[in-house]
């Protein structure tokens, strides 16, 4: 139970009606590329993350992927889904251990305590924060703008400080910035590799490593930000 009373949606809710909200719960591993929950799964299922990464996506009428987050450890997913609306998909990105709540379930937590419904509100508008976040980054039209605030996005999420530095714990690959902001790979890799000769951005150990500063301004659509990296 320690693990799952260690997420956020728990946080605030103690002793034994800690214990009663969390018996009954399933916390299971799922291996790399499980499918949780699909479009047409309605009602699904939330998954908290207790371990891991999920990513969660959209197929494209051409068959691409549309990657709409990545959900780390403390995250949850499944909101349109439990609620009886199409949804999307979610997919464990790395092996993971999430906790598993259908609609009863989640009903009964709530009618535990109050606490987790104030908190799943805050996931959920954190989430959606984050979704704004990203429209605003595929709505641009300069690729070094896009792929610069799609950056600082991820950052809010999966970054640490490193000196003036910021790294992103995640390994996040041309491929998957280009899913998540509908561009071509090539595209992806040719403005990133302007962003690194810029002196914004380099790649240590295949993890992105940013002055976070710089990139703001890349961001915001100034030029003037050439530093030594």
């Amino acid at each position: 139970m320690d693990v799952l009373a260690g997420h956020p949606l728990l946080r605030g809710v103690e002793g034994d009606r800690l214990e009663e909200c969390c018996r009954r719960i399933p916390v299971r591993t799922v291996a790399r590329g499980t499918v949780l929950n699909r479009p047409d799964m309605t009602p699904g299922r939330i998954y908290l993350v207790l371990r891991g990464t999920l990513r969660t996506y959209q197929l494209m009428a051409d068959g691409r992927e549309l990657l709409l987050d990545l959900i780390p450890s403390g995250g949850f997913d499944g909101v349109l889904s439990i609620s009886g609306k199409p949804g999307h998909f979610t997919e464990a990105h790395v092996e993971s251990v999430v906790a598993e709540i259908d609609r009863p379930t989640l009903e009964r937590l709530i009618a535990c305590d109050s606490k987790i419904a104030a908190n799943l509100l805050e996931l959920a508008l954190g989430r959606l924060e984050k979704r704004e976040r990203q429209l605003e980054a595929v709505a641009l039209h300069d690729p070094d703008q896009q792929i610069a605030r799609q950056l600082v996005a991820l950052a809010t999420t999966f970054g640490r400080r490193r000196g003036d530095r910021i790294v992103l714990e995640s390994r996040i690959t041309h491929q998957m910035l280009a899913d998540m902001l509908g561009m071509r790979r090539e595209t992806v890799t040719l403005h990133l590799n302007r962003l690194a000769n810029l002196g914004v951005l380099r790649v240590v150990a295949a993890r992105f490593e940013f002055d976070a500063g710089a990139l703001e301004r890349v961001a915001r659509g100034y030029r003037d930000v050439r530093r030594s990296a």
